[in-house]
C-alpha cells in the first residue's frame, strides 16, 4: 500500500512537472504546444505504474492536454499567429517599409531649379585696383609737377599701373584702353572747355572743378576755393567714400591765403559725401553714377567724381584727407 501510495505521488508529481512544462511552453511566443509533449508524458510514466496508476495518470494527462492535441491545423495557425510573428506578419512591415522606401523620393525636397539656386540680388564683385590702368593728366612741365609726382607714387602703391599725358595732349582717343582717369588740379582748364570729355565712357576722378563744370555737372566755373580752411563736413556718412568718418573732419594740417576746399555745385542727381562747413550747397565730395543725367540734360557715361584739393595740397593733407582721397578714388574705379 506504501509502495502504491509513492507510485501515485510519483504519478501526479510527474503530471504537474509535464503540465508545468505546458504551461511554460504554451506561454513562450516561440513555442507551440503539440499532442507529441503529451504523448512523451504518459510514456514516462507508465513503465512503472500499476493499471489503475496508470489509468488515472493517462486520465489526468489527457484532461489536461485535450485542448493542444485537439487543436486543429488551423487553430493551431491561429494561436501561433497571436503568439508569435508569422510570414504574413513578417510581410508587413516589409511591405510597409517597402511602401515607404517607394514613397520616399515622392517626398523627398524636389531639387532646386538652377534659377532659384541664384542669389535674387547678386552684388557685383569689388573691382581691384591691381593690375588696372590709370591715365593721369596734369601739366605739361618738364620735370612734372610734385603734386602729379606724389598722386602717381599714391596710385601705385594701390596697385595701379600709371601713364602720365599731358593736358594739350588730351584727346578721347588718347584715353582709350584705361580703367580709370585722374584730371590733376595741375590741369589747364582751357583743355577741359572744349568738352573732349563729353562722350569718353571711362570712369574718371576730377581734382579740377572746372572739368565738372564743362560737362553741366556743376554750375560754377570760376572761384571755386575757400581759403584759409582746412576741414569739410561729412553729411553722408553711410558712404563708403567717407570710411566711417562723419561730422566735421579736419582734412589739411594748417591754411593759408593761397589754398583751401574747392568745391562744385552739383545738380540734383549728384551723391553729395561732404561739403563746405556751414554751406550744403558747396559739394567737396560728390559724385554721379553712370547714367545718372546733369541739370543741362547730359548723361555721364561712366562714374564721375570730384575731389576738393587746391594745388600744392599732398604736403599738408591730414591722414583723414589721404583716406577719403583713397576711398573716392576706387570708388570711382567701380563704376556702378
Amino acid at each position: 500500500m506504501k509502495r502504491l501510495l509513492l507510485l501515485l505521488i510519483a504519478v501526479f508529481m510527474t503530471i504537474a512537472m509535464s503540465a508545468c512544462s505546458s504551461s511554460e511552453k504554451a506561454a513562450d511566443p516561440g513555442v507551440s504546444t503539440t499532442p507529441a509533449s503529451t504523448v512523451t508524458a504518459t510514456a514516462t510514466a507508465t513503465p512503472s505504474a500499476t493499471p489503475t496508476a496508470t489509468a488515472k495518470a493517462s486520465e489526468s494527462p489527457a484532461a489536461s492536454s485535450t485542448p493542444a492535441a485537439s487543436v486543429t491545423p488551423a487553430a493551431t495557425v491561429e494561436a501561433t499567429k497571436a503568439a508569435s510573428p508569422t510570414a504574413d506578419a513578417a510581410k508587413a512591415p516589409a511591405a510597409a517599409s517597402t511602401a515607404k522606401a517607394s514613397e520616399a523620393p515622392a517626398q523627398a525636397p524636389a531639387a532646386p531649379t538652377p534659377a532659384a539656386s541664384q542669389p535674387e540680388a547678386a552684388q557685383k564683385a569689388e573691382v581691384s585696383p591691381q593690375g588696372k590702368k590709370v591715365l593721369l593728366v596734369g601739366r605739361d612741365s618738364e620735370p612734372l609737377p610734385a603734386e602729379d609726382v606724389a598722386i602717381a607714387s599714391r596710385l601705385k602703391g594701390m596697385g595701379f599701373s600709371v601713364t602720365h599725358l599731358a593736358d594739350r595732349e588730351l584727346t578721347a582717343d588718347a584715353t582709350k584702353g584705361f580703367d580709370l582717369i585722374y584730371i590733376s588740379q595741375t590741369t589747364n582748364s582751357k583743355f577741359l572747355k572744349t568738352g573732349v570729355m563729353k562722350e569718353v565712357a571711362i570712369p574718371t576722378v576730377y581734382v579740377k572743378s572746372h572739368g565738372m563744370f564743362y560737362l553741366g555737372l556743376s554750375s560754377q566755373e570760376e572761384g571755386t576755393t575757400v581759403k584759409k580752411l582746412k576741414s569739410i563736413d561729412i553729411v553722408d556718412s553711410k558712404s563708403k567714400i567717407a570710411g566711417g568718418l562723419s561730422g566735421t573732419v579736419e582734412v589739411y594740417t594748417e591754411t593759408g591765403d593761397n589754398f583751401g576746399v574747392s568745391y562744385g555745385l552739383p545738380g540734383k542727381e549728384a551723391k553729395v559725401i561732404a561739403t563746405v562747413p556751414g554751406d550744403k550747397t558747396k559739394a567737396a565730395l560728390y559724385y554721379y553714377d553712370k547714367g545718372a543725367k546733369g541739370d543741362n540734360g547730359y548723361e555721364v557715361k561712366a562714374r564721375l567724381s570730384y575731389y576738393y584739393w587746391s594745388n600744392g595740397m599732398q604736403d599738408t593733407s591730414t591722414d583723414a584727407g589721404w583716406k577719403l582721397w583713397d576711398n573716392i578714388v576706387l570708388w570711382t574705379l567701380q563704376n556702378g
